[in-house]
């Protein structure tokens, strides 16, 4: 039974530091094509509709000696259903994005949201003319991140996101809670769970393992 605990704990941490580890989406690497329903490809979660089409096409630009051969376009103002990009962070981390606006005279302000499209957290500006690389703190749990415009169209050439750890980050990792064995159980993504739900969760500030045996 130890030794099982023990594989279980060896393999919880190697999924944690996958998910801890940095993420890129670089769109010069991704297939020329056009988005009319909502797609995930390496975890990147691509908002469309056959009305509000999301496009990957060539656009040669350079931005801090990287260069880059496509773009994604959104085309658009974002919405919860189309025009927008998700992914899922694990809490703490720093969001850096290389975009412009698809207007060259008119820039276009870019908003960041934490759980749901509406809760927007902070937003930047993607500028008319070449791209620039823009950097913005999330601080927070585990949960699916919204980047979308809040007004026409933005041409995205790079997307990325690199925990910084913290007070969000899981750096214990305990066989057993402690302190009020009453207090609320919640799972990574901060909802409440019963207590004998399986995975790492969390209850009175300290993470636990629960493999239900």
């Amino acid at each position: 039974k130890s030794m099982k605990k023990f594989f279980t704990l060896i393999a919880a941490a190697m999924m944690v530091a996958g998910a801890n580890a940095q993420k890129e989406w670089n769109f010069s690497n991704w297939e020329q094509k056009t988005f009319t329903a909502t797609e995930t490809i390496e975890g990147l979660t691509v908002s469309a509709s056959a009305e509000a089409s999301v496009v990957i096409d060539g656009n040669n630009k350079t931005v801090d000696d990287v260069k880059y051969t496509q773009r994604l376009k959104t085309g658009g103002t974002g919405s919860a259903d189309a025009r927008t990009l998700s992914f899922d962070v694990p809490g703490n981390c720093t969001i850096t994005v290389i975009a412009c606006s698809s207007n060259s005279s008119s820039d276009r302000t870019l908003n960041y949201a934490a759980g749901t499209f509406d809760a927007v957290f902070t937003t930047s500006i993607a500028p008319a003319g070449a791209p620039v690389k823009t950097s913005v703190n999330y601080e927070g749990p585990a949960t699916t991140l919204y980047l979308s415009s809040a007004s026409g169209g933005i041409n995205f050439y790079d997307i990325a996101f690199t925990p910084t750890g913290g007070t969000n980050g899981i750096n214990n990792i305990n066989v057993a809670p402690t302190a009020n064995e009453n207090a609320p159980v919640y799972n990574l993504a901060g909802q409440r769970v019963n207590k004998e739900a399986k995975g790492i969760l969390i209850q009175n500030g300290k993470k636990f393992i629960n493999s239900n045996k």
